[in-house]
């Protein structure tokens, strides 16, 4: 028994570490933007970003001698196509140009909802029922969105709403991407990081395609802070935080690891805080609450609507007695 309780405590600390770790990575990502945004177009920018990060993904594939597919279908190549397309390119594209209209911190508020409109989807595209859970928590997840954006909504300040509008328009590109992601390791079960190399070379030379189509590249900066930010944009954040995240999906399901987005907006507005002005209001703080709670339901690892188990157990426990 003793033993049982160290490796659950054990267990608990770990995942908090992970977690912890998690937030620390992801909290100056989109603070570090600025830095690039200032030298070079926002395609330009990606591009080096998700090229730098292809690259690395795949020498750490040779470095651990992760499988490589043999002959795949023209439908498969298609689904990578897309899904890096989806994935890491238009989404990233409008999140990138939501940073210019408001504060960075609240940035990763649109990946934090995104079970609002898979659920939506689920509902329409499957004959289950949704659970109590996820409709409660979408619902809690949508106020503590408006709550982030009161003033915003308040004041009419049209280029934070037309900010907010680009985020949201990208969680749609989010879920596509995502299930395309799904659809392609259901299906044929391919290595993982060598579908996510090709995701994001393919999401670089969608970028790739924009910058020759728009008057190439503007050049190249060596300025410290120019690099300093691509290079953990490309590598600290991209690839650490996507082999953390299959690390925990691994270890502690789907949904503990898919928590993790839900706490980074709390991490990023604080470095918002710090270096942007950002001014916490109990708004914000009922917006982030409202968002986690949601998360918490609608990924079951806080089932307070779930009646019918408690019943079951209340009635089991009265048998036995």
């Amino acid at each position: 028994m003793t033993n049982l309780i160290e490796k659950r405590n054990s267990v608990s600390i770990k995942f908090f570490l992970l977690i912890l770790t998690g937030l620390c990575i992801a909290s100056p990502a989109w603070y570090l933007v600025s830095f690039q945004l200032k030298y070079i177009s926002t395609v330009e920018s990606l591009f080096y970003r998700f090229i730098i990060a292809a690259f690395f993904i795949e020498l750490c594939r040779h470095l651990i001698s992760e499988k490589t597919p043999e002959r795949l279908s023209l439908k498969v190549w298609g689904l990578l196509v897309a899904q890096g397309i989806c994935f890491f390119g238009i989404n990233f594209l409008f999140l990138y140009e939501a940073s210019k209209h408001m504060i960075s911190g609240l940035i990763p508020v649109f990946p934090a909802i995104l079970f609002v409109p898979a659920m939506i989807i689920d509902r329409l595209t499957s004959r289950e029922k949704v659970s109590w859970e996820k409709i409660v928590g979408s619902c809690a997840a949508c106020f503590g969105l408006f709550l982030l954006f009161y003033d915003e909504v308040i004041n009419v300040d049209s280029s934070h709403l037309y900010g907010c509008l680009l985020g949201c328009i990208s969680i749609i590109f989010t879920l596509g991407g995502t299930y395309i992601s799904k659809k392609i390791f259901k299906e044929y079960n391919l290595p993982l990081l060598w579908v996510t190399a090709r995701a994001l070379f393919f999401g670089a030379i969608f970028f790739l395609f924009l910058i020759l189509f728009n008057n190439g590249f503007s050049g190249f900066s060596v300025e410290n802070d120019f690099l300093f930010s691509l290079l953990y944009l490309a590598i600290g954040v991209t690839v650490s935080i996507m082999l953390l995240h299959t690390y925990m999906v691994k270890h502690y399901g789907a949904a503990s690891a898919s928590f993790l987005w839900a706490l980074v907006p709390t991490a990023t507005l604080f470095i918002s805080a710090l270096f942007e002005g950002y001014v916490w209001t109990f708004a914000t703080i009922g917006g982030l609450l409202c968002i986690i709670f949601g998360a918490l339901l609608n990924y079951g690892i806080l089932p307070v609507f779930d009646w019918k188990t408690m019943e079951r157990k209340k009635r089991g426990s009265e048998e036995n007695i």
